[in-house]
């Protein structure tokens, strides 16, 4: 909450840089804040609600850092997410990840596009993950597993978060995000130049993922009906993703006509 607090006064005062969200955001975070206010509420701790996942793209390391701003603090707090065990090197960013909860990723390789991990190491992570989710935590990742160098276009989602997704029955939540390259480019070691960023909230799955799924199943082609459940839903869940994206791409399209 702290981080959250040092943010959104960096946003603050720096003008400059307009976050915008699309439409009336509180409507989708309705059933994930009503998750939150459940599990306050609720002493019965063997009735456990399913887990929130949150999906975000990933263009820019402003990214994360928008996310951190604009997230609910009922949501923020519960969230925790995966990142390169690389960045916990970092001076500051990793005390600070440390001290939330993050969990590492042990990548064996540093090539771009690569995503073989340790799979000694990541036993122990993803029994934390567990652990963190069935004691009411949630989960913020970004499932295209490695920044987007064409942001235009959302890459295929990893399979692993998809298929915890489906081992909770978690919630499913997208948060997209459209014009982070500007205000901090890829390559950029620092972020903050003028720009517009916009951004939109979508609850995919308010009922949880397991009823998604058999509402897939039941709507699915030929070819799709002999995928497993994790291909079925990532390939669903990438063309949401992908349309919000455009969504949001064509009112800054608008806007620049109109200027």
């Amino acid at each position: 909450m702290i981080t959250q607090s040092a943010w959104r006064i960096t946003f603050f005062l720096s003008p400059w840089v307009r976050c915008i969200p699309a439409g009336n955001i509180w409507d989708e975070w309705k059933p994930v804040l009503s998750l939150a206010k459940a599990g306050e509420a609720d002493t019965n701790k063997e009735a456990k609600k399913p887990p929130v996942f949150i999906l975000g793209n990933h263009t820019s390391f402003l990214d994360t850092v928008l996310a951190t701003t604009v997230f609910p603090w009922q949501v923020l707090w519960r969230c925790r997410t995966y990142m390169d065990n690389a960045l916990f090197k970092l001076p500051i960013l990793a005390t600070i990840c440390r001290s939330i909860g993050h969990f590492p990723v042990y990548f064996t390789s540093s090539e771009n596009g690569v995503f073989k991990v340790d799979a000694e190491k990541m036993e122990g992570v993803e029994r934390a993950v567990d652990d963190h989710l069935s004691n009411g935590g949630w989960l913020c990742f970004f499932p295209e597993g490695q920044v987007n160098k064409e942001p235009d276009k959302i890459l295929p989602l990893r399979y692993g978060g998809i298929k915890k997704a489906l081992k909770f029955n978690a919630v499913l939540v997208s948060f997209i995000s459209q014009g982070n390259t500007k205000v901090w480019p890829r390559k950029a070691s620092v972020g903050g130049f003028p720009g517009t960023v916009r951004y939109s909230v979508k609850a995919l799955a308010p009922e949880g993922v397991n009823s998604l799924i058999a509402q897939l199943r039941t709507d699915c082609s030929d070819e799709e009906r002999d995928m497993p459940d994790h291909e079925l839903l990532s390939r669903w869940l990438r063309d949401q993703m992908q349309q919000q994206y455009d969504d949001l791409a064509s009112v800054e399209v608008a806007r620049a006509k109109a200027a």
